[in-house]
């Protein structure tokens, strides 16, 4: 992929056709042979960054067409030779990472929670009141009957 940050008076000119690159014009170019980038940008002279992959095996020559090819003519043109490869490294081959988000302040953070020690609070009030250690003192009792052959009682 080539990358082409230039602004949006601009256009990037990709092409197969050598014939149409030395012209610097895409008057006489084919459909399938050239694309034109230009962002879509309807704002006149604002910042443009333009991705052009590189799919095609072979010269891919580059070109501006502004006022007319002029700066092709005056040698703003190039070409790349695009060949079959191994992809990219694997420091390449991953995602980008997620974007900088500023921490937040002291100003932003939760405030405390409080159980209250003497009063009903979050689940706490079961032990307080005695009721879940007789309940799970229950369960261990047969648990442990059943376990020792003490009572008939069978779990499947």
């Amino acid at each position: 992929m080539s990358v082409f940050r230039t602004s949006s008076n601009q256009t990037v000119i990709q092409t197969y056709n050598l014939t149409t690159f030395k012209d610097c014009s895409i008057d006489h170019s084919s459909d399938n042979d050239t694309v034109v980038y230009n962002g879509g940008n309807t704002v006149f002279d604002q910042a443009l960054t333009i991705p052009v992959p590189l799919t095609i095996q072979g010269p891919n020559y580059f070109f501006s067409d502004a006022n007319d090819g002029i700066q092709c003519q005056y040698g703003l043109a190039f070409e790349i030779n695009v060949n079959r490869g191994l992809g990219l490294p694997p420091s390449l081959n991953q995602p980008p990472p997620p974007p900088y988000r500023e921490p937040p302040g002291p100003d932003s953070a939760s405030p405390p929670i409080t159980i209250p020690a003497g009063g009903k609070g979050l689940g706490n009030e079961g032990f307080k009141n005695g009721l879940s250690v007789h309940v799970i003192a229950c369960a261990v009792l047969f648990a442990l009957l059943a376990v020792n052959g003490g009572i008939g009682v069978v779990f499947s």
